[in-house]
């Protein structure tokens, strides 16, 4: 692991204070609360086909205190590897406030991984819990023996865990291993304030960077020129930044939960139906008439 400089006091009053809207959990049926306009994007934001359970290992981590995997319950009879996804929490938030939202993408297809950090944004606790899960794919007596797919790891945070996206993606040992990045409302300006511009460089998996277009996103965690600095700094030869019309911070964990999940679907499990979210002219997030201020590289 790089060393870190000391992160600012006074930035993660402020990400506390902004992140503070979003300490409800988010209920089961959340996405009838939203109008999607794409037909992909309603589809990947219902759940799909597997039924899902829960396993649960405490750790002597104060930050991690406990691990949460999600997983299909297929997994305990197949004999398939499975892509796996770690979420990092925002702000003063812990993955059992969010099972709905764990559930959901564990339902495609997903081993979903998220412990009790409320202080993600060094990547810390998400690069010790993928090593975890690294060890259970290889411990015999673990449920999770051999069924790891270690090709295919994702990551995907919600503001100060969108922060954690980029420190997770870059500065550890394990950071080469994702395949898959996506940021909700998190951007990389106060990190580079503390790091340098540089690391942002040692990210090269394909990234999607979300926002919302609400006060608190718009005019500060969240900013467009923020959110465009990030987007131009990372390395990856495969990047989508956008925002969600009418969409603030509080809702943008479970608003941009479909294409995150058509995202991971995309790149971990090679869905074609996924792939037309964001791939070539006919792109259905480029005539999304929720989304605005998109960018793409690569596609």
């Amino acid at each position: 692991m790089k060393v870190i400089k000391v992160f600012s006091v006074i930035a993660i009053i402020v990400i506390a204070l902004i992140s503070c809207e979003n300490l409800q959990a988010v209920s089961e049926g959340y996405q009838g609360r939203f109008d999607y306009q794409g037909t992909l994007e309603k589809k990947y934001a219902y759940n799909g086909q597997y039924q899902v359970e829960l396993f649960t290992q405490e750790d002597s981590d104060e930050r991690i205190k406990l691990l949460q995997v999600y997983y299909p319950t297929d997994l305990k009879t197949s004999q398939k590897k499975w892509p796996l996804v770690l979420m990092a929490n925002g702000t003063g938030i812990r993955a059992s406030k969010y099972e709905a939202i764990f559930r959901h993408l564990a339902s495609w297809g997903f081993i979903v991984v998220g412990n009790e950090d409320e202080w993600t944004w060094d990547g810390k606790s998400v690069s010790k819990s993928l090593d975890m899960m690294l060890k259970a794919n290889t411990d015999p007596s673990s449920l999770f023996y051999q069924k790891v797919d270690t090709a295919n790891i994702g990551l995907t945070g919600h503001s100060q865990g969108g922060m954690c996206v980029y420190t997770a993606a870059s500065l550890f040992e394990n950071s080469r291993l994702y395949k898959a990045l996506c940021t909700q409302s998190g951007t990389a300006t106060m990190l580079v304030d503390s790091l340098g511009a540089d690391f942002l460089k040692d990210i090269k998996a394909p990234m999607l960077l979300m926002g919302g277009c609400g006060d608190f996103d718009a005019k500060a965690l969240c900013k467009l020129d923020e959110l465009q600095k990030s987007y131009e700094g990372i390395s990856s030869e495969q990047r989508i930044m956008g925002r969600i019309k009418g969409t603030d911070h509080g809702d943008m964990l479970p608003r941009g939960d479909a294409y995150m999940t058509a995202w991971m679907r995309y790149w971990l499990c090679g869905d074609s139906e996924a792939r037309k979210c964001f791939v070539g002219r006919k792109a259905e997030i480029l005539s999304n008439n929720n989304w605005q201020d998109l960018e793409r590289k690569g596609f």
